[in-house]
């Protein structure tokens, strides 16, 4: 089992490392450019909105707010899987936007007089040192099915290289099961955590300065 992950790891490596680099360019533009990225964003926050409401009107609480984060993030992170097939298009797209996101949120944070490092510390880290690798590791396999797509449609001109494309497939596809399973079980971690740690924390050090935030009510 530990061989397989250790697998899991060194053949994609570089993969996530890119998605790594993306997701942090994206993060430096959305926090440095927020006003320049403002209607880019400003769709992907009324998604978050949406979110939120459809928690508050279900009255459900915590059980709510948990499966919302849950199936949110394990149908983006697998779309990102599957769809990196289509030359890893949908991956990079993904890790930039989700960048620009998560660099936006901070500003307006600081912007409002909330330390972006606080809420970093209190409302991101708790989640996210487990979320964000496990997104990371998603975009990277999808990235690495992207790339091997390419080398396909290389190899259709370049016929003495088929024969190792074929066995770099066989290998994606005998390790996707396993990457799918990995990706679930760590997101439904981070969404017990996102759920009932992280408000506590947010709510517990930062929560007067939160009520006054109102762009993202």
């Amino acid at each position: 089992m530990n061989t397989r992950f250790r697998r899991l790891w060194t053949d994609n490596k570089w993969y996530i490392v890119t998605a790594c680099l993306l997701f942090l360019g994206g993060a430096m533009v959305g926090f440095l450019q927020s006003h320049a990225v403002h209607d880019m964003v400003s769709g992907l926050m009324d998604e978050l909105k949406d979110m939120a409401q459809r928690i508050r009107d279900s009255g459900q609480g915590v059980t709510a707010l948990f499966w919302a984060i849950f199936v949110n993030n394990v149908t983006s992170s697998l779309m990102m899987m599957a769809l990196g097939l289509f030359f890893a298009v949908f991956p990079v797209i993904g890790m930039v936007a989700n960048g620009v996101l998560f660099g936006y949120i901070l500003a307006q944070y600081s912007a409002a007089g909330i330390s972006p490092w606080l809420i970093f510390a209190v409302g991101i880290l708790p989640h996210g040192i487990i979320e964000l690798p496990t997104v990371l590791f998603a975009a990277g396999v999808g990235m690495r099915l992207g790339v091997l797509s390419l080398r396909s449609v290389g190899g259709l001109f370049q016929p003495s290289s088929w024969e190792r494309v074929k066995n770099d497939w066989y290998d994606v596809l005998k390790q996707f099961p396993a990457a799918v399973l990995t990706v679930i079980g760590l997101l439904f971690v981070a969404a017990v955590v996102e759920s009932v740690v992280t408000p506590l924390l947010l709510h517990s050090t930062i929560g007067e300065q939160l009520q006054q935030v109102k762009w993202l009510e």
